[in-house]
């Protein structure tokens, strides 16, 4: 089942190129519709749009080259940049509108270029045999990161290096590849991809120490990520584990991966998304039959502000009011009087108290099998278990058989003041809360066992296996060792706690204390 609520009647397919409005929320329009035009990019004060085009005029021995050009939100105005005779793409301009950054095969390979912001007086900032991609200018415009593949083979890893030039620096050094960095607005952490796990996931890395977080893990692909201007919210592409990267649609998360909400199911393909400086519009690439077009998204207000995100599966039936939506298309209201929720994941049974619980939602396939949102953003994957579903109103108690529901909504109630030492991220998709009571976790090292004290962990990674893994702890320092002591007991900040093995989870990684209470906003 996969995670997110489709916002699909909600956004609105209109066709011609038209400024949008604030009256246009929700509402997806088409900027450019011709020559294969992609890779959208804003400038600084949010005047005008560049992406890179293929178009009959830049015909190179029978195939049109890739050329960098500007254009209007509205459509008008297009303008050519470059017009090289290799491709060039991939192109922004540096914080201060001065300077053009781009990728340009003119020297033979994939390297970094630099220019003036009308396309003038290119030069090269990077020029080595292998490929050097996806460059994104930080927020101070001193620095430029990348990913680079060697010549000689290997995987792609991210760079840092100066604006100048100098002081390249590599950031990545794992056998996965490290794709399409973003700078967050703190300009000292870039959002990336990585496939360490088999598919495509975010992750994120502090540019000062290499450290890693990951941000949005799930058996589907996530890429081209995108923080938003104010650092809260997270834009990126998303596809199904199974599917094709040309169908996938637009998706937003909370800066911390958290409550993913997919955009763009009804305009259908959709991908790299890009933020307007206000914040308020999401410029993207759409696929249609004869190539990609530019489309930009005027955001609902209550994405567009700066704040966190609730869940959009947050749905609640009132301050004093459960509400179940039937697959018949009826709706029942009034109050349920279940205490707690059953729920065998993958992982482990959890019992969740109903107060934790926001929405409970119902795949179409095999009975029971949800997804339950709690209030505090975490999402839990599995069967419920509970018989049918009794709701009190009027006098008398309904039961509601499990395959009659589509959607329990949950009147708010006060969670447990649980604490939020770790995220627990799962191999099914699941990211948790956890207290710092977790364990407990025992590494042999050589002949040598050690219980690893979880006050000093920064983050555990474990092999999919479960029969190794290597702490990682506040000081820097790392221990690598065979796992001891069978299962791991997780005490959730929801209020829960569940008894999972070891190759159950990919990490455990310290997060920042957030109270349950907060509902994630």
């Amino acid at each position: 089942m996969r995670g997110g609520l489709v916002l699909a009647a909600a956004l609105v397919l209109a066709g011609g190129a038209r400024a949008a409005t604030p009256t246009d929320e929700g509402t997806a329009h088409r900027i450019v519709g011709t020559g294969s035009s992609a890779m959208p990019a804003w400038s600084p004060d949010g005047s005008r749009l560049l992406f890179h085009a293929r178009r009959k005029d830049d015909e190179q021995k029978g195939v049109a080259t890739r050329n960098i050009w500007s254009v209007a939100p509205d459509g008008s105005g297009e303008k050519k940049l470059t017009s090289g005779t290799r491709d060039a793409y991939h192109a922004s301009l540096s914080p201060d509108g001065r300077k053009l950054l781009f990728v340009s095969e003119l020297n033979g390979s994939r390297d970094i270029w630099i220019a003036d912001a009308d396309g003038q007086n290119p030069v090269p900032l990077t020029d080595d045999p292998g490929t050097e991609d996806q460059p994104a200018w930080s927020p101070d415009g001193r620095q430029i990161a990348y990913a680079a593949f060697p010549r000689e083979g290997g995987s792609f890893d991210l760079w840092v290096v100066n604006a100048d030039g100098s002081g390249r620096r590599r950031l990545t050094t794992t056998p996965a590849n490290e794709l399409f960095p973003a700078w967050h607005p703190d300009g000292t952490h870039l959002v990336y991809v990585t496939d360490a796990s088999g598919n495509f996931d975010l992750y994120q890395i502090d540019v000062r120490d290499g450290r890693t977080t990951p941000l949005v893990v799930s058996p589907d692909h996530e890429a081209r990520p995108a923080f938003s201007p104010d650092g809260a919210k997270l834009a990126f592409s998303r596809w199904p584990a199974h599917g094709r990267s040309a169908d996938a649609t637009l998706w937003i998360a909370n800066a911390d991966g958290t409550a993913p909400i997919e955009l763009t199911a009804a305009p259908g393909p959709a991908t790299h998304p890009a933020w307007s400086p206000d914040g308020r519009t999401l410029a993207f690439q759409h696929r249609v039959a004869t190539g990609w077009e530019l489309w930009t998204l005027a955001l609902p207000a209550d994405i567009a502000r700066a704040a966190h995100l609730r869940l959009a599966q947050q749905v609640r039936g009132g301050a004093d009011v459960d509400t179940a939506k039937l697959r018949s298309g009826d709706t029942v209201r009034g109050t349920l009087a279940e205490a707690t929720f059953k729920v065998r994941a993958a992982y482990g049974a959890l019992v969740l108290p109903r107060a934790a619980v926001a929405s409970i939602l119902f795949g179409s396939g095999e009975r029971g099998l949800a997804r339950v949102v709690l209030a505090n953003g975490d999402t839990v994957t599995g069967f419920l278990e509970n018989g049918d579903i009794p709701i009190a109103a009027g006098g008398r108690t309904q039961s509601l058989a499990v395959e009659q529901i589509e959607q329990l909504s949950l009147r708010a109630g006060k969670p447990p003041a649980g604490d939020a030492s770790f995220r627990a991220v799962m191999r099914n998709g699941d990211s948790l809360l956890v207290s710092g009571a977790f364990g407990p976790l025992r590494l042999k090292v050589g002949d040598r066992p050690t219980e690893v004290d979880a006050r000093q962990v920064d983050r555990v990674e474990f092999a999919e296996g479960g029969d190794k893994a290597t702490a990682v702890f506040a000081n820097g320092d790392s221990l690598t060792g065979q796992l001891g002591g069978g299962r791991l007991e997780l005490v959730l900040a929801a209020g829960a706690r569940v008894t999972v093995h070891p190759s159950t989870i990919r990490a455990l990684v310290r997060a920042a204390a957030r109270s349950a209470s907060t509902g994630g906003s």
